[in-house]
């Protein structure tokens, strides 16, 4: 028996349990770069090739992800992942979104071509949160980082779906009822795909207008709980 053989497939089986984990992280930084090693030992991975161009996609690298996809292409001309990605990202730049956000139609959310952008961080005004109740698996496979979202308030809930209104998840109790308060005082906010997997979704919520009424409240907060502080 051929030990090298073994440990090589052994490491590479445990590079890419840590990759998809980074992934589902939303560690970009550090997917690209386990998926980089496993291909350094076989550089014919359909599947570390495909993660790789996705967290290329993630980090803005769009050029790259591009020619990633194509890798995989060379590879396997029926690739599923690869033709759907490789189409979405072609038409990425300046694509136009039929969805709406927060139940106003005249409201929605922005489509950038550079995804690293989407995610700046702003204290009080930006929130990374995994979705609850989550809908089935192709559902959520379907799904790319930087894809914006819906955000669906009703009485006591909070829902997320795509922008052709696919339900996606729900928010934690405590930030449903926080943004349903806000909203209704005319807050607006934007959603977008963080990290997707078949069993998890993370998404970014964004703050883009915040109402007078409002003026000294920060969306979000830092602390555990997400309840709405009083006027």
């Amino acid at each position: 028996m051929d030990t090298t053989l073994t440990d090589a497939s052994l490491s590479a089986e445990v590079l890419a349990k840590q990759a998809i984990s980074a992934a589902v992280a939303a560690n970009w930084q550090e997917a690209a770069k386990l998926n980089r090693k496993i291909l350094s030992v076989s550089s014919g991975d359909v599947e570390a090739l495909n993660r790789l161009a996705l967290a290329q996609s993630c980090l803005g690298k769009v050029n790259l992800a591009q020619k990633t996809y194509k890798r995989v292409l060379s590879i396997n001309p029926y690739n599923i992942i690869a033709l759907k990605n490789l189409d979405k990202l072609s038409k990425s730049t300046g694509a136009k979104t039929n969805g709406i956000s927060n139940g106003n139609t005249n409201h929605q959310p922005k489509i950038s071509s550079d995804v690293t952008k989407l995610f700046l961080s702003e204290p009080g005004k930006t929130k990374i949160i995994n979705l609850l109740n989550l809908a089935p698996p192709q559902v959520l496979a379907a799904l790319n980082c930087g894809d914006p979202l819906m955000i669906n308030a009703k009485n006591h809930s909070v829902s997320i779906s795509t922008t052709n209104r696919v339900y996606l998840g729900a928010l934690p109790d405590d930030l449903a009822h926080r943004l349903i308060s806000f909203i209704a005082g005319g807050n607006l906010y934007d959603a977008y795909v963080k990290a997707a997997t078949p069993k998890n979704l993370t998404i970014f919520l964004r703050e883009v207008k915040r109402s007078g009424k409002f003026i000294n409240q920060p969306s979000f907060t830092t602390g555990q709980s997400s309840s709405l502080e009083s006027d």
